[in-house]
């Protein structure tokens, strides 16, 4: 796009010169006016800017600057491939040390220096993983800084990426790593490896409990005798592997086969479900027509009678002027009569008066009575407006009541419909490891397969109010054959928390609001002791538990990084960690 740059100090006769102001007019109508497309540019939080494009003019197009390319350095001393990982990997990375360490079942594989983000950009504390990698990448949002062997960790921008390390953070959040180890370490990760970025250099170690959750076996187990075995071992699902179609045979055990055929059964539970749903809907949403429309039948109701009452109240008033006229002039009639001597009078006009009198009386009479009947008639068309008033209140509450059902109706098709779409992707993806977050901030439990939600749930936990940590369990590999499975754990530090980029306590968002620090002594073997899951829930991620999955257990909420494009992120800085000071974002 073309500027214009207007000084006060410019060729301009003095008489002339532009204000500031105006000068950033005109070149706004000249920027305006320049014939040329805008391009549309993404943005990592989400939406396209200049998303229709402008008319394209006779002009030509512009053609882009070629971004920068980074060229390798020569005096970096290059580092030894990384050994192919017999397991998922870990990264773990420290920014007091400025390192990153790289972790296969628990050993360390690789550690190398980084740069992590400068004190203006800190790079957020946190647990996530590797949501995108491209070799060659430049920055959208400074200048198309070449970014290599780029590993994503965030939508807003964070990542992995070869860069120049000054020795100190310098970066504007990623975190930078020497070329050759940035090449080495693309090499060997994959979509969705863990990533833990903590103050502290944090290191897994190995981890059992028995509140663990076992895989299921593929097969039931015999003795020598060829009785079934139980074969819940050390795994805290010697309740769960009980067959819940079979639980008159204890010696039954549950197998990946039968969890898999009680899936099967609960999909077309589901299946049902929404069909049924949907059909309440659609009743709830005919019974909404039919309330509006009795609204609507109302509504014209209270229309008509009260052009009735004005009606009625313009006869009342006509009627009521004509009885008083009448009753006027009879007694005016009357008392001219009593000033007459009838003796005076011969017969005939004696008669004629009387008549007259009578005629007048009569008169007077009917005049009363149509008052006194287009009196009652506005009283009785007065009360039938009321009443239909009052109908049409009772209308408009049933109408509120049904677009209320109607509502709910809605809201229980959404959730089985995400119930379903929930047990699909399970049934797609159930070859994948599970990744499992439980949260005491909504004491929740949500369970993703390669990136797609498949469970959430709540979840009860003891003595609430008291902090769980942040733990990552890791399940490096089988045991007992596929029976059992190996685990590390990592646990956060209390103070793994970033300084605030910013001071704004209006429009919080669930992640910024306070959360109660853990202390030192946090453990997530007690952790796991407080946190009981629904019955139904632990038999899925039996089925689902192999080496990759994990357990991330936290105090925190999920952050609003956190997508559908995304695994589990947890970013303990957004949040007020203690009632003396804010963190907000």
């Amino acid at each position: 796009m073309h500027t214009l740059a207007i000084s006060s100090m410019s060729v301009w006769p003095r008489g002339l010169r532009l204000s500031t102001a105006t000068a950033f007019v005109v070149g706004g109508l000249i920027v305006a006016a320049t014939p040329e497309r805008a391009e549309a540019q993404f943005y990592p939080w989400g939406g396209w800017s200049n998303a229709q494009p402008w008319q394209q003019q006779k002009q030509p197009r512009r053609v882009r600057r070629a971004p920068r390319q980074y060229v390798e350095p020569t005096n970096e001393k290059p580092t030894a491939a990384l050994p192919k990982p017999s397991g998922p990997l870990v990264i773990v990375v420290s920014l007091n040390r400025q390192t990153l360490t790289v972790y296969d079942d628990g050993k360390q594989i690789a550690r190398s220096p980084i740069s992590s983000g400068k004190s203006s950009n800190p790079t957020p504390t946190g647990v996530f993983s590797i949501l995108e990698k491209k070799p060659r990448h430049f920055s959208n949002l400074y200048n198309g800084a070449p970014m290599p062997f780029m590993q994503r960790l965030t939508n807003s921008g964070i990542a992995f990426h070869a860069g120049e390390l000054p020795g100190y953070p310098a970066s504007h959040g990623c975190i930078r790593l020497p070329y050759s180890f940035a090449r080495n370490l693309f090499d060997i990760t994959e979509v969705g490896a863990r990533v833990i970025v903590s103050n502290d250099d944090l290191t897994p170690v190995q981890f059992n409990s028995p509140d663990l959750i076992n895989p299921l076996p593929a097969e039931v187990a015999h003795d020598a005798a060829g009785n079934a075995m139980q074969t819940a071992s050390a795994g805290g699902v010697s309740d769960l592997l009980i067959s819940r179609a079979n639980a008159a045979t204890a010696s039954q055990t549950l197998t990946r086969g039968m969890a898999a055929s009680f899936r099967s059964n609960e999909r077309d539970r589901l299946a049902k479900g929404v069909m049924e749903a949907e059909n309440a809907k659609a009743a709830a949403d005919e019974q909404v027509a039919a309330a509006a429309k009795a609204v609507q039948d109302g509504k014209e109701a209270i229309k008509t009678a009260r052009a009735e009452d004005a009606r009625l109240a313009k006869v009342v008033g006509t009627t009521a002027a004509t009885a008083a006229k009448e009753t006027k002039s009879f007694k005016a009639l009357t008392a001219r009569l009593a000033k007459i001597d009838p003796s005076k009078l011969d017969a005939e006009a004696l008669e004629k008066q009387s008549a007259n009198e009578l005629a007048e009386e009569k008169k007077m009479v009917d005049a009363v009575n149509a008052a006194a009947a287009a009196k009652k008639a506005a009283t009785e068309q007065a009360a039938k407006t009321k009443q239909a008033i009052a109908d049409a209140a009772a209308l408009e509450k049933a109408r509120k009541i049904a677009a209320d059902d109607a509502k709910q109706a809605e809201t229980v098709v959404a959730d089985a419909r995400k119930a379903l779409a929930g047990a699909d992707a399970l049934e797609q993806r159930k070859d994948m490891p599970v990744s499992v977050f439980i949260s005491a901030k909504t004491g929740r439990l949500t369970a993703k397969l390669g990136f797609v939600e498949v469970i959430d749930t709540p979840i009860t936990i003891a003595d609430e109010g008291q902090p769980l940590g942040t733990h990552v369990l890791t399940a490096t590999h089988f045991t007992e054959g596929d029976r059992n499975l190996r685990w590390n754990a990592v646990t956060m530090s209390p103070n793994s928390s970033t300084p605030a980029y910013s001071t704004r306590k209006k429009r919080r968002h669930l992640d910024e609001e306070y959360v109660r620090s853990a202390g030192y002594d946090t453990d997530p073997a007690h952790a796991l002791e407080r946190i009981e899951i629904p019955h139904d829930v632990s038999v899925k991620l039996a089925e689902l538990m192999k080496p990759g999955s994990s357990f991330i257990i936290s105090d925190f909420p999920l952050s609003r990084e956190t997508s559908e494009r995304t695994e589990f992120v947890v970013e303990p800085w957004r949040s007020r960690a203690d009632s003396s000071f804010y963190r907000y974002y």
